[in-house]
């Protein structure tokens, strides 16, 4: 679901779970490769925000390796 405000994810989700078609919804499915983490930048208020949540985030630190296996 992609939507630029609170009632744009609220019709998304509503259409997704009932099956209608959305521009709020996109879907399709993946290949049999492997999952990728791709950093989006966004929060990089400061350098190293990153490694930061990697070193004080335990769930960030296991979804982050769950990618590189």
């Amino acid at each position: 679901v992609v939507a630029g405000d609170r009632g744009g994810l609220l019709a998304g989700l509503r259409a997704l779970a009932s099956g209608e078609a959305s521009a709020e919804v996109c879907e399709g499915r993946s290949g049999s490769g492997r999952a990728v983490f791709v950093f989006p930048g966004q929060g990089g208020q400061w350098a190293g925000m990153g490694r930061e949540l990697l070193e004080t985030s335990v769930e960030f630190a296991e979804g982050l390796r769950a990618c590189g296996r």
